[in-house]
């Protein structure tokens, strides 16, 4: 079976620039026609440096902080206590981040 995807011309400039992978959605018009419309990526200033929690994970850069936790019902856990815990290493993690910088 042949498939024929229509993709932009910025998407087609970069995949010849040296973009291994692009990543999108293809709509398809037909079972044999398709537009391939790229995802829009915004560009993160600055680097965000993270500490790997054991429940989550929390990253900073100078603009935002951000903290993910998941606990699923099934462990052994106290989630209210595993919330405070590791929110207890959150902010000593980016007290010291800020003195670093």
């Amino acid at each position: 079976m042949e498939v024929r995807i229509q993709i932009s011309d910025a998407v087609y400039a970069s995949l010849l620039g040296g973009t291994k992978r692009v990543q999108g959605t293809i709509g398809l018009v037909s079972p044999t026609e398709g537009n391939f419309n790229a995802h829009v990526k915004k560009n993160a200033s600055g680097q965000r440096t993270y500490l790997k929690l054991p429940h989550g994970k929390v990253s900073m850069n100078e603009n935002d902080i951000r903290m993910y936790l998941k606990i699923t019902y099934a462990e052994p856990v106290v989630p209210t206590c595993t919330i405070e815990a590791e929110s207890a290493l959150a902010c000593s993690f980016i007290n010291m981040m800020e003195e670093v910088q």
